[in-house]
């Protein structure tokens, strides 16, 4: 009596880069919960930076769709954490100094050169603004910036600019440039800014009398035409400061 042969069961196609690819969205995960604690999202925006890492890498696999999500939600935790942790120091900062000042004799007078609130000032590319609270911060001129990995090109139409934000810290604390908010308009459009280039993530603490300088790069049209930017120390600055130039 013949046995009777059986095909070979068929093989699992193989998955490259997969684990990482879950790993990358496990870890963006993890990063944006614990976004919002203090302290522990030291250690959650730590593991959203490996996952990006593993995510960017899990692009190069089969599982690109889960490591597009996952580099996504790594990349949203870390921003979220920078600001957060930014906001926090210079609230507690500007805390501290109220309480220093709260102990100084009122003043009996009032400085007529004081500026008014919710001030616009309107500024050159290589001018500088001196905030109240402290900072003192200018823009360099635009200039092309090209990216040298292929993955990373502007979009269909697009190109990117970069330039550099110097700060200087004349108050009595640290302050965290982390804490700075900057948003670009090029032509009347909103240009978004490159992370992956440049001090996309730039987090740093400034001593008073210090200063410090990063590159930021942004991406705006082909087409020749204004670039306006706005800068703000803090969210809750109501002062805005607006570089505009030819680019």
């Amino acid at each position: 009596m013949s046995v009777p042969l059986y095909p070979p069961a068929p093989m699992r196609p193989s998955t490259k880069f997969g684990g990482l690819a879950w790993a990358a969205l496990i870890l963006g995960i993890v990063g944006i919960c614990g976004s919002p604690l203090p302290i522990l999202n030291n250690l959650t925006a730590l593991a959203a930076f490996v996952g990006l890492i593993l995510g960017i890498i899990a692009l190069f696999g089969t599982k690109k769709t889960v490591a597009g999500i996952g580099s996504g939600l790594c990349v949203v935790a870390i921003v979220i954490t920078v600001v957060l942790q930014g906001i926090m120091v210079r609230e507690l900062d500007k805390a501290l100094d109220d309480a220093e000042i709260s102990t100084e004799p009122p003043s009996l007078g009032i400085d007529a050169d004081a500026p008014a609130s919710d001030q616009v000032v309107r500024l050159n590319f290589g001018d500088q603004h001196t905030w109240n609270d402290g900072p003192t911060i200018s823009l360099s001129a635009p200039t092309a910036y090209t990216e040298s990995n292929m993955f990373l090109q502007p979009q269909a139409g697009k190109r990117y600019i970069q330039f550099d934000v110097t700060v200087g810290n004349n108050g009595i604390a640290d302050y965290n440039v982390g804490s700075t908010t900057i948003t670009a308009q090029h032509n009347g459009r909103v240009a978004q800014q490159n992370y992956m280039a440049g001090d996309g993530f730039a987090h740093g603490q400034v001593p008073p009398n210090g200063n410090v300088t990063y590159t930021v790069v942004f991406e705006i049209g082909q087409e020749p035409g204004e670039l306006q930017v706005s800068v703000q120390p803090t969210m809750f600055t109501s002062e805005t400061a607006y570089f505009t130039g030819q680019i």
